[in-house]
């Protein structure tokens, strides 16, 4: 039996690092606590930062259980009823429970190919395979100041997004400009620079 707070919902697995969600456990999950992008794994908890609550974390966290006894279940009730041909019915209740299994626990929430090559610019500068807007306002602001800070020590003016723009992915200087342009797009939430973002990123993402 389960009780107490854990970390699960594990997703977005990525170089080691992933989104968990600490959550209160009676039996299965009661109560949503925090949502942590984690970088390490130590015996008293999770090394991270925290972020936004992230709902497809929860979701893993709450589901993944449930379908796994959902499974033992079905797949111990056909065992218990082998040879019994008034009972071969169950096995599309096992089928269709081990399918559930599987795809919740091997697929859901897996990093798409532009997640991965976002993730790879930010890890360049900061060392996290994160996102943008996975960040609370607080770290979106911390990380734009630092790399604003590394920046200005190599540039004279602050048109990132305008260098970025047609610069290839290999020259050193690219992971910078677009970490600054994706979190000031996410800051202000300016919708040209979240599309430009979006289109490097799909153009750039076959080749992660």
């Amino acid at each position: 039996m389960i009780f107490g707070t854990v970390f699960t919902g594990q997703i977005k697995s990525q170089n080691k690092q992933c989104i968990e969600t600490k959550v209160f456990c009676f039996i299965i999950p009661v109560y949503i606590m925090t949502t942590t992008l984690v970088t390490d794994v130590i015996p008293r908890g999770r090394k991270g930062i925290e972020i936004k609550t992230n709902k497809i974390s929860v979701i893993a966290a709450i589901i993944r259980p449930i379908i796994s006894v959902l499974a033992l279940f079905s797949i111990g009730a056909y065992i218990g009823n082998f040879g019994n041909d008034e009972w071969q019915w169950l096995i599309i209740p096992v089928i269709i429970a081990f399918s559930l299994f599987i795809y919740f626990w091997f697929f859901f929430g897996k990093t798409n190919k532009k997640e991965a090559f976002i993730r790879n610019q930010f890890a360049k500068e900061t060392g996290l395979y994160l996102i943008p807007n996975w960040l609370k306002k607080r770290k979106l602001e911390h990380f734009f100041y630092e790399l604003n800070k590394k920046y200005k020590k190599d540039f004279d003016n602050e048109l990132w997004s305008d260098k970025l723009v047609g610069l290839s992915k290999y020259d050193q200087s690219f992971s910078l400009f677009f970490c600054l342009t994706a979190l000031e797009a996410e800051l202000k939430n300016d919708l040209n620079k979240k599309e430009l973002i979006d289109k490097i990123s799909k153009t750039f993402a076959n080749n992660v």
